[in-house]
């Protein structure tokens, strides 16, 4: 198998080592086949858009701080210029909170420089490609609910459960939450599925304004909706269930929790069975008092 990889890097050593790590991949025991990498480097953020233009990669390697662009402004431009292209993310060891965002916005993974070596580069490499390819055939079979636009169940599912992963990983938590619009029923008895369609509209439009600019919020049921938050140096999960509670109650929806600690994994599957058992006015999750 050959594998086209662009890497955007400007520090020369990186670079140097990246390659090296690129080569010990190819000719070593990290891929269940043989495979070939072929590597690009563009050094710039204008060097690696020029190259995109014309030629066609499996993989692209990111460092965001770049000489020309820094950020998360590097990963939306190369985005934009290799929309089908997995990127997988070079970060410092304080950009966490920044990668989140960034894998919030479709970059499939990222490592801290110091961690790369050849067993966690490989996994990441393979891992962002199979999970774009599934990213890409479930966008092709409609992950989007067409009367609220968010995701549906199965693009919650998708997101969702990767962002598991990362909490894991990174040993952060993660908090799942189901909402549902009260008297909904009453609603469409009285008033007809039109008025019913547009509570659950103006539902979604609530769960937007409530979530942080990195929350996934998605319709995963008739009158179900789903929403995953990281826990951030800024607000803890904690904050953040008090005040995602507390908007949601104003606008009369019921909101159920779970949390996710990677002392106690557990599946998405069970977070969200959780969340449901915890669906009700006024109430947390148990564990978020453990």
């Amino acid at each position: 198998m050959n594998l086209r990889v662009l890497l955007i890097e400007n520090e020369a050593k990186d670079v140097i080592f990246l390659r090296d790590v690129l080569t010990e991949i190819e000719d070593g025991r990290f891929w269940d086949t043989w495979i070939h990498i072929e590597s690009v480097h563009a050094s710039t953020l204008g060097e690696a858009c020029a190259i995109l233009l014309n030629d066609p990669f499996d993989l692209i390697l990111l460092d965001p701080d770049l000489s020309d662009a820094q950020g998360i402004e590097t990963f939306r431009r190369v985005q934009s210029a290799a929309a089908h292209t997995p990127v997988v993310l070079l970060t410092g060891a304080a950009d966490d909170g920044i990668a989140l965002k960034m894998v919030r916005e479709g970059a499939q993974d990222f490592l801290n420089k110091k961690e790369v070596d050849c067993a966690p580069l490989a996994h990441a490499i393979r891992t962002s490609i199979e999970r774009h390819r599934l990213i890409a055939a479930a966008r092709a079979g409609a992950v989007i609910d067409s009367l609220t636009g968010l995701p549906n169940r199965g693009g919650f599912f998708t997101f969702a459960d990767r962002d598991r992963k990362l909490a894991d990983r990174l040993g952060r938590r993660l908090m799942i939450l189901i909402a549902e619009p009260r008297n909904l029923a009453e609603l469409a008895a009285s008033f007809g599925h039109q008025r019913r369609d547009l509570a659950l509209v103006e539902t979604a439009d609530h769960l937007r304004s409530i979530a942080g600019a990195t929350d996934l919020v998605a319709r995963i049921g008739e009158k179900r909706f789903a929403i995953a938050v990281f826990e951030t140096d800024v607000e803890s999960l904690e904050q953040s269930w008090a005040r995602i509670h507390a908007a949601a109650d104003a606008h009369r929806i019921s909101i159920g929790c779970a949390m996710f600690d990677g002392n106690r994994p557990v599946s998405l599957d069970v977070l969200l069975e959780q969340a449901a058992l915890d669906l009700r006015p006024g109430a947390m999750a148990a564990q978020t008092s453990e």
